[in-house]
């Protein structure tokens, strides 16, 4: 009997959304599909532990994950390239190894880039945690910081124009936030802390706009007691050896500033024409394609994806995934999307506070819980994708939420 093909399926990018489709569609369709992992570099790296790294000195080689052997346990081939161009009616992708790779189905989850040098003297003033070269930069920072003003914040980014979604100034503010805490219990912890002011500023009316009342009560609660100074509707033009300034021609003393660049789309789907008019590739609610139905996105690089949150990139994983499997074996159910900010801010010692909130969608929860239960599920959850390469699953985070609210539909909750 003759065997049938097997289907072809690329995914672009070895991150949260990348890994979460290997292992769904590899449990799912296992000798039926001929899987290919892409990614520049050999490695998925775990960007929630990047502030452990600048702010406690974790090494980062913690919080790197060889994709090789990934690939391995999931039955999947890897090539380590750059994905170059995208050519949707041939359905081939052009690699940087001179390797033409053909697909049935094309997964693109490469992420998106941080605009380090959209902030003037960002390069020579600037810190940040959002990757594994900044965030040790920072921590070297760190090590020889005196006192004196910090300042943090995230930049504006536009977006495009393609779907609808929600309007937000800032692609993610929750890991300023963390370091934000973090930073406060360390300073205090090295006697410090009365030799230095600390000062968040948001492009936003407000820090964290994508939360609801509830969750920005409890969180001014929280800043206010560590004497954190907050400044909305500031927009950051440049970074100098002392000061931070503001598009509105203000600016703040700084002697140390951390923040969060502009996000914009890959040179990849900009130069293949996949995307919207700032690079993010457009999808429907099933996260395939507008104009290419083999063609799925999930994560940052998705035009839905606000805010940019890892969370929200898994949930979309699924999606595609289920999506593909209920085409090609008319099994399964293909959940619906229902985004929602997720996030756990460590505090430093043995606190956290948790964050739950779909009123930006529209919903009603809008969930804060501060204390060591928060704390306990972030390293549970960091713990678990360590140990389980890659796996970071919504039900276990939903299970970990209603072990810890106690099934009890709650606003805002401190422990």
């Amino acid at each position: 009997m003759e065997r049938m093909p097997q289907t072809r399926m690329v995914i672009l990018g070895g991150g949260f959304a990348g890994l979460r489709i290997l292992y769904r569609l590899h449990n799912a369709l296992y000798h039926h599909a001929d899987i290919t992992l892409v990614d520049s570099r050999d490695y998925t790296l775990q960007k929630p532990g990047m502030p452990d790294v600048a702010l406690v000195g974790t090494p980062v080689d913690m919080f790197r994950h060889k994709l090789q052997p990934i690939a391995d346990r999931a039955g999947a081939r890897f090539i380590q390239a750059t994905a170059q161009y995208i050519d949707p009616m041939k359905q081939t992708v052009a690699l940087s190894n001179g390797q033409q790779l053909p697909y049935d189905y094309l997964f693109i989850t490469t992420g998106i880039v941080k605009d380090y040098d959209a902030i003037e003297g960002y390069r020579h003033f600037g810190y940040s945690v959002c990757d594994d070269i900044e965030a040790p930069r920072l921590h070297a920072a760190l090590q020889k910081f005196k006192g004196g003003p910090i300042v943090l914040g995230a930049a504006k980014t536009e977006w495009g124009h393609s779907v609808h979604v929600p309007h937000l100034d800032i692609a993610c503010e929750g890991p300023m936030g963390e370091v934000t805490f973090m930073l406060d219990h360390d300073l205090r912890r090295l006697n410090k802390r009365q030799k230095s002011t600390i000062t968040l500023f948001t492009p936003g009316h407000e820090f964290l706009e994508d939360v609801g009342t509830t969750v920005h009560h409890i969180l001014r609660e929280r800043l206010d007691t560590r004497g954190v100074t907050v400044y909305p509707r500031k927009n950051i033009k440049a970074i100098t050896e002392h000061s931070v300034q503001f598009s509105d021609g203000t600016e703040l003393p700084s002697a140390l500033t951390i923040v969060i660049p502009p996000y914009t789309g890959p040179t990849l789907i900009k130069y293949s024409g996949l995307g919207d008019d700032k690079g993010y590739v457009p999808t429907d609610y099933a996260m395939r394609h507008l104009s290419y139905p083999n063609i799925f996105a999930a994560g940052d690089v998705n035009a839905l994806t606000l805010p940019k949150l890892g969370h929200l990139a898994i949930i979309q994983a699924d999606i595609s995934a289920a999506t593909v499997i209920r085409e090609l074996t008319n099994t399964g159910e293909v959940p619906l999307y229902k985004p929602e900010v997720f996030c756990i801010m460590y505090e430093g010692g043995s606190e956290a506070t948790l964050i739950l909130s779909n009123t930006m969608y529209g919903g009603k929860t809008d969930i804060a819980l501060h204390g060591v239960s928060a704390h306990l599920m972030k390293w549970s959850f960091d713990s678990y994708y360590f140990y389980s390469h890659g796996h970071l699953p919504p039900d276990l985070v939903q299970a970990g939420l209603e072990s810890v609210l106690g099934h009890v539909n709650i606003k805002g909750r401190n422990s």
